[in-house]
């Protein structure tokens, strides 16, 4: 990845520990493009359980990393907070979120 950056610099400037669980949460956030429910990224994230992900996740959206949605099905979702404000499109037989284009 030509344009991958240096995530523990990035926690380290927010004023968040560079513990292992939030560097590989803001690392498969900052790779995947899109965002993911915690169920999701306890796939991404092997090793890593449900309350850690939780945690970590609460803590990078705290300090402006992530960005915390809600599915409409009230399932909390994070994505990567470095890239510019945009759009999701919701399917709304299956619930898969896609970054929209056009914007």
């Amino acid at each position: 990845m030509g344009n991958h950056h240096d995530c523990k610099e990035e926690l380290r400037q927010a004023g968040s520990r560079a513990t292992p669980g939030r560097l590989a949460l803001l690392e498969v956030l900052e790779r995947v493009r899109r965002p993911l429910s915690i169920g999701e990224l306890e796939v991404k994230c092997p090793g890593l359980n449900e309350a850690t992900l939780y945690r970590a996740a609460e803590a990078l959206a705290s300090a402006g990393l992530l960005r915390r949605g809600m599915r409409q099905d009230g399932v909390a979702q994070y994505e990567y907070a470095g890239r510019p404000h945009h759009h999701h499109m919701v399917c709304s037989d299956c619930g898969v979120s896609m970054q929209c284009r056009v914007c």
